[in-house]
């Protein structure tokens, strides 16, 4: 059985635990179970646009009780990394939400708002549903003058209540294609993104992977040698299902299924 020894549980946020603003039937409960049976829980999300607290704030209404370090999202990722690098006094072109803005800024990233500049030493994309002509023309051209192209993920869309919106990956092909350059992405299936949900995880002896995406949640999963579970609450029709190589471990209708699997 899939849950038999498991211990520690990645899951992720859109397709899976809610589609927008509404939750997937039966997540809420599931969660809840897991939970109360020890399994360690991170939510893992490659949709930088809004914050931690704004995602705390969020699962909180759903009825879900989750702590600050239990979320990893792209943004706090891509700022971890950028710590690391040491960019304090850099300026930072951002396409992309108050999620992004706040992680740059927490490292003494200065923010480019004007909207002539284009003299910047970061341009970082993300979700932005601002995004346009204009944006596009000046990220474009602080990358051709040197600015690095980096993206909190590239996923090509995202499940909302009824339909599928496009994501940070549909704006980063736009930046991309017109600036010539290919960007250093952090979210998952990289491995900025998985180091840092397995150091949240650390001490866990078998971890599983549940997302509704192949090749993110689960191509980053089976980069770490975790168990893999699709949920077809999101992107993934079961049509899709047979064609997938590798096939996940385990393939549910949704979420809630997961406490009887």
């Amino acid at each position: 059985m899939i849950r038999e020894g498991l211990d520690g549980l990645v899951c992720d946020l859109d397709g899976v635990v809610y589609r927008g603003s509404d939750p997937i039937p039966g997540s809420v409960g599931a969660l809840a179970r897991l939970a109360a049976e020890g399994l360690r829980i991170v939510f893992a999300t490659n949709n930088s646009e809004s914050t931690v607290d704004q995602y705390l704030a969020k699962l909180g209404g759903l009825g879900i009780e989750v702590e600050e370090q239990q979320i990893v999202t792209s943004g706090v990722v891509l700022a971890e990394v950028l710590a690391q690098r040491g960019v304090a006094g850099q300026k930072a072109l951002v396409v992309g939400g108050e999620g992004m803005v706040e992680a740059l800024e927490g490292l003494g990233v200065s923010i480019l708002r004007d909207p002539s500049s284009t003299k910047a030493d970061l341009v970082v994309v993300g979700l932005d549903v601002s995004f346009d002509y204009q944006m596009l023309t000046r990220a474009s051209i602080a990358v051709r003058e040197g600015a690095t192209l980096l993206a909190s993920n590239a996923d090509a869309s995202y499940p909302v209540s009824g339909a599928l919106w496009p994501g940070s990956g549909s704006i980063l092909a736009a930046i991309e294609v017109a600036s010539g350059r290919t960007a250093e992405v952090m979210g998952k299936p990289h491995r900025p993104m998985m180091e840092a949900v397995a150091k949240r995880l650390d001490g866990a002896s078998r971890i599983a992977i549940v997302g509704d995406r192949p090749d993110t949640d689960l191509a980053g999963g089976v980069a770490m040698g975790w168990a893999t579970i699709l949920v077809l609450s999101g992107v993934t029709s079961p049509e899709e299902v047979s064609g997938l190589i590798p096939p996940p471990d385990l393939v549910l209708g949704s979420l809630a299924e997961l406490v009887d699997a």
